[in-house]
């Protein structure tokens, strides 16, 4: 059985059909009528990314380098929830057309000091200098690489603390950016 090949925009408002008419079940992408990824969806809320042995936002870069692909929705209970936190089903699909979050989010900038907050440039910024201070110039490639994934403040620091090899500096990294961003 062949399906019809879809390039990702095609995918991606499918998906976001789905979730808009409140729908449940695993949305299974295909490339070459292979198994390339599934998206889990509850009550039209995004609760699984998994894609290349990796879930949640790590899975995401995997599903972005789709070109083009078939979908096959069962609509049916979602099993196996996310291991790790998803931001939300809005920023999921911003991020899947393409578009960053943190600059096409006014409220971005105002949303205090939550962890949970979208990634501003400045925070961009900010996260860039202090890793510098602590692994020098390959910083700025690091946070680009880490940037197209990390969609909270918290995830970037994260994944950023990880890339310091010393415990102890990542710790204090971790410190640093946040005091810094408070």
């Amino acid at each position: 059985m062949s399906l019809e090949s879809l390039p990702l925009p095609a995918i991606v408002a499918q998906l976001r059909k789905l979730c808009q008419e409140k729908h449940t079940g695993n949305f299974y992408l295909l490339v070459n009528n292979h198994l390339h990824g599934r998206i889990g969806i509850q009550n039209g809320e995004i609760v699984i990314l998994a894609s290349a042995g990796k879930h949640g936002l790590d899975a995401l870069p995997s599903i972005l380098s789709i070109q083009s692909g078939s979908v096959v929705f069962n609509e049916s209970p979602v099993s196996g929830a996310s291991p790790v936190p998803l931001p939300s089903t809005q920023e999921l699909l911003a991020r899947l057309d393409g578009n960053n979050p943190a600059t096409t989010t006014a409220t971005a900038e105002s949303s205090a000091a939550s962890p949970n907050r979208a990634l501003s440039a400045t925070a961009k910024t900010v996260l860039e200098q202090t890793l510098k201070e602590f692994i020098g110039p390959i910083a700025s490639v690091l946070c680009t690489h880490h940037f197209r994934t990390a969609t909270t403040l918290a995830a970037a620091i994260d994944a950023l603390a990880d890339e310091i090899p010393d415990p102890k500096a990542a710790a204090r990294f971790h410190e640093l950016a946040r005091k810094r961003l408070d």
